[in-house]
């Protein structure tokens, strides 16, 4: 088993990253990303803190912890800037959340995400549409 988009309470979670990751394994998962919610504001400071806990339980149990981001709220002309220097950081999962009724993030922010290389996941695309989907440059190739 294992999940690749989890939050802890560096966001909207409730565990810390540690004891998210933690309980994870113990109910027999073999890898968890987590990859809470940021903006240009706390990027650097979730990045270095699940960077330094994943680190340490990948070393210590036997589950593999991916630090990554959701990036949410961000204009979409700063999603590849800001997917980029969240690997820079350490980052090794970056996910958009994406363009839904429920989330009101800036319209374009799936197109946005789609066509940078840096994001790895378009997570909750609720309003995406075919077009989008079909300009993504590594859907073309």
């Amino acid at each position: 088993m294992y999940d690749f988009h989890t939050h802890t309470f560096l966001s909207d979670g409730v565990l810390s990253p540690i004891e998210l990751i933690r309980r994870a394994m113990v109910r027999g998962y073999k890898a968890i990303g987590v990859t809470d919610h940021v903006g240009v504001g706390n990027l650097e400071w979730v990045v270095k803190t699940l960077v330094k806990d994943c680190a340490e339980a990948t070393k210590r149990w036997d589950i593999l912890a991916v630090p990554g981001v959701e990036i949410t709220h961000v204009p979409k002309e700063d999603i590849d800037l800001v997917a980029r220097t969240a690997k820079e950081l350490g980052a090794r999962l970056v996910t958009v959340h994406g363009e839904t009724v429920v989330e009101p993030v800036e319209p374009g922010t799936n197109a946005a995400a789609l066509h940078s290389p840096a994001v790895d996941i378009l997570a909750h695309p609720g309003l995406i549409t075919y077009e989008e989907v079909a300009t993504r440059p590594s859907a073309l190739a």
